[in-house]
């Protein structure tokens, strides 16, 4: 945790996504005992690394899993996450990194 950005890295992954969200919501529950879950809009950026000989996961599954672990210790509700950005790409060895931040307002500029 940096200020209200968690930054988190697994060192595994797994294509059986309820054995992976109850890792890493267990994770949460030992490690983020005094982690107060906050209100407002979020952007979740996940980034699924995964060996050339490892079977592949489906970016939605591995995207509710954490986001159903992030659920009650970084924000309230998977209904304030408003940016979403999962990229999957081929690594040294299975992984998967987090990161979750408060949005910033973000304003679109039209032509003229």
């Amino acid at each position: 945790m940096s200020g209200d950005e968690l930054n988190l890295r697994v060192d595994a992954v797994t294509t059986q996504t309820r054995r992976f969200k109850s890792l890493i919501g267990e994770f949460f529950r030992l490690e983020f005992k005094r982690a107060r879950p906050k209100w407002g809009p979020y952007e979740v950026c996940i980034e699924i690394e995964r060996a050339s000989a490892t079977s592949s996961q489906d970016v939605d599954n591995v995207a509710k899993a954490v986001l159903d672990a992030l659920t009650g210790v970084v924000f309230h509700d998977g209904s304030q996450v408003e940016r979403l950005l999962v990229t999957k790409i081929e690594g040294e060895r299975p992984r998967i990194s987090v990161t979750a931040r408060p949005m910033k307002e973000v304003r679109i500029l039209e032509d003229a």
